[in-house]
């Protein structure tokens, strides 16, 4: 029987345009085990990362930032825990495509479906479904970031938005899929209003070392 998911040759010549815009998701079900320990030398081999989709929510009058917190397969030059920032391509990436055999990809790459299209191959069920399925999660990634970086979850988004904000202001897109880049800056106002104290020191470090920068012109 064909199988509709992989097909070599067409990903051969792309040359892994999905896989450069970043790793795929897991499911909770890729893994032996979901306990703390297990996951924490999983994570510390350095192929996956904790990472977030945040949900932005007006509670009562104030922006707050809502993480759903998954783990997908670990991006170039990106952390173990990278909750939020650019995406890069997938560190699984070889020149001679995915370092995965079919059967040990996420999940979220074994749902991806070949395709000659202008936007590549693309994934039969919504990627979303992989991250919602860490719903019941939540409190063991946790544990595992306070682990790994020392701070909350709360922490340690306030620092990525910072990193983030700095990338930003310096232009930092080497890697970056274009596609990315419009969804970050699309993302920044609500970020900026969740973080102002990031946003402001990384504007006000960038302004010390760029003072001629055109966004620091006034109108």
């Amino acid at each position: 029987m064909e199988n509709k998911y992989e097909n070599k040759e067409l990903c051969a010549s792309c040359g892994g345009k999905c896989c450069k815009k970043g790793g795929c998701q897991y499911a909770p079900q890729d893994f032996e085990s979901l306990k703390f320990d297990y996951l924490l030398e999983k994570l510390q081999e350095g192929y996956i990362s904790i990472v977030s989709v945040i949900d932005f929510i007006d509670f009562k009058g104030k922006l707050i930032a809502n993480p759903m917190l998954y783990i997908k397969s670990r991006n170039v030059n990106r952390p173990i825990v990278d909750l939020i920032s650019m995406r890069t391509a997938c560190s699984a990436l070889t020149d001679t495509g995915c370092r995965y055999d079919f059967e040990h990809r996420p999940s979220g790459g074994i749902n991806l479906i070949p395709s000659n299209g202008p936007e590549g191959c693309y994934p039969e069920k919504n990627p979303l479904e992989f991250i919602m399925m860490w719903q019941s999660q939540q409190q063991v990634l946790r544990k595992l970031i306070k682990r790994i970086t020392g701070k909350s979850v709360e922490a340690q988004l306030a620092e990525d938005a910072y990193k983030l904000f700095k990338d930003v202001f310096a232009r930092k897109f080497d890697g970056v899929a274009p596609e990315e880049i419009q969804e970050i800056l699309s993302m920044l106002p609500n970020l900026s209003l969740v973080y102002p104290e990031s946003y402001h020191k990384a504007y006000n470090e960038h302004r010390v070392m760029c003072p001629n920068d055109p966004i620091y012109r006034r109108k």
